[in-house]
This record gives structure tokens, sequence and C-alpha cells, in this order.
């Protein structure tokens, strides 16, 4: 899709603050998982619903069940966070959480899954939205399981049309918990997110 409003300036802009809000997303959860952990390099794009589905597609398998944590955030720049854990990784969260010899119950599961995306949903969008010298309201998250990758409902391709795309990795390797981040915002949004980063940019260089 054709970027007629972000430059490079943006996106380099964007990406780096996006770094500083996983960096301290990765610590959080360090600390509530008392492991070592990290985050892959963030990736930006400006799409469409058509090519964040193809972004899913790619990146989640296709036999994969997950627990798929949806919030919607609001203020100057709104969007939706997205967390994506498969059942596995899931399982084994409850496990490390509560320090269990026995499997956790399913009830167990959803509550470290709803912690563990509070903690990261709170960490990155807050961080993001400080270092923009904005506030930022956050709405109940909703869970549920999904098998596979069609993660895509048809009220989101209603909601989305020309939507920013950041999406990173979560990994912590010895604890078998890995889980995929997404946050998107859209239409009116970008030009929002355009104009605060152009105040960010005058603090930068004035």
């Amino acid at each position: 899709m054709e970027n007629k409003q972000f430059s490079g300036d943006h996106l380099d802009v964007l990406k780096e603050l996006v770094n500083i809000a996983v960096g301290n997303a990765t610590a959080s959860i360090a600390d509530l998982l008392q492991a070592f952990g990290r985050m892959h390099i963030p990736q930006i794009t400006i799409s469409d619903m058509e090519g964040l589905n193809r972004h899913i597609k790619n990146s989640i398998p296709e036999q994969q069940q997950n627990y798929v944590t949806k919030q919607l955030f609001g203020g100057v720049f709104s969007g939706e966070f997205i967390f994506v854990i498969s059942d596995s990784s899931a399982l084994n969260l409850g496990y490390h959480l509560y320090d269990a010899d026995e499997p956790p119950s399913e009830g167990d599961i959803l509550d470290a899954v709803i912690e563990l995306t509070n903690i990261l949903s709170a960490t990155i969008i807050s961080r993001l939205t400080e270092e923009l010298n904005t506030k930022v309201q956050f709405f109940v998250p909703s869970t549920e399981i999904i098998a596979g990758n069609d993660l895509i409902s048809p009220e989101d391709l209603l909601n989305y049309h020309q939507i920013i795309i950041i999406s990173t990795q979560m990994e912590f390797e010895h604890q078998n918990i890995n889980g995929q981040i997404f946050i998107l915002t859209k239409d009116e949004m970008i030009e929002s997110l355009k104009a605060l980063i152009d105040q960010k940019l005058e603090e930068l260089y004035s």
C-alpha cells in the first residue's frame, strides 16, 4: 500500500520509540517470570487488513491453537493491542507462574495469560504514549481460544482499513514461553500519530 502520510523520519522515530517501550516491557515480564527473556526487534508496516491477515498467517502456524487477548486503548493515539500465545506456551506459563507440580487448571492458565497481557499492554502502550507526550485510556480486554491462525474477525475487517501494524515476538527460551504482539492503529489515528511524531521531531531538533 502506498504511504502518503509517513516519511522515513516518521517511521524511524516511531521504531525507536517502540524499541524503548518494548525494552521496558521485556524488563517487566522478566521480573514477573523471574527469568531471562527477549523481544525481537519490532516490525512496523503501513498496510490494510489483507496485509495484516497475510502477516498473521505467515507468523503463526495454521495448526496452532492460541489464546488471543485483545485490548482497545483510546486517546489522541488510539488502537488495539493484540497478544497471541499458543496453548502449549500458555500451559508452560501457568506451570511457571504457579510453580505447580500438577498441570494448572484452565482458569489458572487464562488468569496467567491475562496477567501477562495486562503487563505487556500497559507497559508498551503507556511508555509509547509517554514518549509522545500524550495520555492513554485502556478498556477491558477480552480473551478467547482460537484454533488456527484465522484471527481477523468480520468486525475487524469493517473497522480497520489503512492501518499501522507494529509487531514483535516475546521469547523466554528456557521456559518455552513465546508470544506474538500486534498493535494496530487505523485511518484517522494515523494522522494523529503523525502529528505527535512531528512534535517529537521538533523537540529532538530544536
